[in-house]
């Protein structure tokens, strides 16, 4: 894993190419790997890691008069582009996915317990400096107001397929930064004891009225829900932005569970070589489900920002001036476990499948998705996202509900059986997982999948 961490993602695409979604998928593959040695005090490890990160602040630029701080800046790869219009800017989705996962990789360094040498200390003050730069930039007036008005706004007020008014992984991770920052400035190490050296007293204001906009935002879209089941959990349980995604193209299909491929990519009619969607099932004919929020995959955002919001409470308290009232309530990850068992899960301990969309719809996903590659892409049919589970650190909820971790030793040892019903499951929910893959995806997807499962669930 480190040699494709540090060739393929960081020298070959970031810094050659200048791609900063290398920078998402560096998130994607390594924050449960930082999880799982937080757990198990594998400082070495967690050293390993902030080397690599170290080496992506190399591709940064510097800022403007109207623009201060530190960016990553995208000059190529196949997402920015011209038709995309996202060549030669700061993609923010790529560079906040990122900072998440590098300010809990210098909190976990900074609260291991051991004395820092001078590269890791070095770490963890740069780390902490560069994403204070990128929320400050992020959190101006502008931002806060606009926020403010998103958290007023009502699932009925949404009436067509922008995203304005949505509660996206961006503000999710920002509010993740806040906790893993508030974590590193509260140690008792005095050079990190608070926020002063790192930003000054304006700027740390400016701060506090961000996170205070963020929670704010993230309070209001949180939903409670009896569950569709209630065996076995307990209390609640809760969804994000639930209803107001009802409109959007990702999700137009989440009704639509049916067999058929609702497009299907074939050659152009005109005998060309390219290759072009062509439409079996019009989204008009398909109901707009009422529920519909985020779906499964992107929502493993939650697993690590519900685990720094419980790591950090205290210190979010002090280092911002916050109290109880202000933060999520005490716990809140419980209700979101209890859906992922109650709505998602397709009830089947030997067979474990997880519905497409966190309300529970398992209709298809991001049919004739368009991300500007000009590429033609079908959809994601019924349970396709059920890798999410073993690959988005969902099985270290095990704590939560002890289910969660049959689920995931049930399936680790589905994904090892070589008898041909096994594989057959395997090859077609979870095919990156199964000896069928290629040997790269195999690769990533393992490493997800056992960085949840060490340190969470039994033998």
């Amino acid at each position: 894993m480190r040699a494709y961490l540090q060739q393929h993602l960081l020298r070959d695409r970031l810094l050659g190419q200048g791609d900063v979604y290398a920078l998402y998928d560096f998130q994607t593959f390594t924050h449960n790997a930082v999880s799982m040695a937080r757990r198990c005090g594998r400082v070495d490890r967690l050293s390993d890691i902030a080397a690599l990160v170290d080496d992506a602040y190399k591709a940064m630029e510097p800022g403007t008069a109207l623009s201060p701080g530190r960016k990553w800046i995208c000059r190529g790869g196949t997402i920015c582009t011209e038709k995309s219009r996202l060549l030669n800017t700061e993609v923010m989705l790529t560079s906040v996915q990122f900072l998440g996962l590098a300010s809990s990789l210098a909190n976990a360094l900074a609260t291991s317990g051991r004395p820092l040498g001078n590269t890791d200390r070095a770490f963890v003050h740069d780390t902490a400096k560069i994403a204070a730069e990128h929320l400050l930039r992020w959190g101006n007036d502008a931002a806060i107001k606009r926020m403010e008005v998103n958290a007023r706004a009502r699932p009925d007020q949404v009436k067509d397929g922008t995203s304005e008014l949505f509660f996206t992984d961006k503000p999710l991770w920002q509010i993740t930064i806040y906790a893993e920052l508030a974590g590193i400035f509260y140690r008792k190490d005095p050079s990190l004891a608070t926020l002063n050296g790192t930003v000054n007293r304006a700027e740390a204001e400016r701060m506090r009225r961000h996170l205070g906009a963020l929670l704010r935002f993230f309070s209001a879209r949180v939903s409670y829900h009896v569950p569709g089941k209630q065996a076995p959990v307990r209390g609640k349980a809760a969804d994000l932005d639930r209803g107001y995604w009802r409109h959007y193209a990702d999700g137009r299909y989440a009704a639509y569970e049916g067999a058929e491929k609702p497009v299907v990519c074939s050659p152009a009619d005109d005998g060309g070589k390219d290759v072009r969607p062509h439409v079996r099932v019009t989204s008009e004919s398909v109901p707009r489900r009422k529920d519909t929020g985020w779906d499964i995959s992107h929502a493993r955002r939650l697993v690590h920002a519900f685990d720094a919001l419980e790591r950090d409470r205290a210190a979010m308290k002090a280092v911002y001036a916050l109290d109880d009232r202000q933060l999520p309530p005490a716990g809140l990850v419980n209700a979101f476990a209890n859906a992922l068992v109650a709505d998602i899960w397709n009830d089947d301990t030997e067979r474990p499948l997880f519905s497409n969309y966190w309300s529970g719809a398992n209709g298809w996903y991001r049919v004739a998705y368009d991300n500007g590659t000009g590429q033609c892409v079908e959809g994601t049919p019924p349970f396709g996202l059920s890798d999410a589970f073993p690959t988005g650190g969902y099985v270290t909820w095990a704590r939560y509900n002890p289910a969660i971790g049959t689920l995931g030793k049930n399936l680790y040892a589905l994904t090892n059986r070589s008898d041909p019903d096994a594989r057959s499951f395997v090859d077609h929910y979870y095919r990156s997982l199964g000896p069928a893959a290629n040997a790269p995806a195999r690769m990533l997807s393992r490493f997800m999948f056992v960085s949840s499962l060490a340190g969470s669930v039994g033998k």
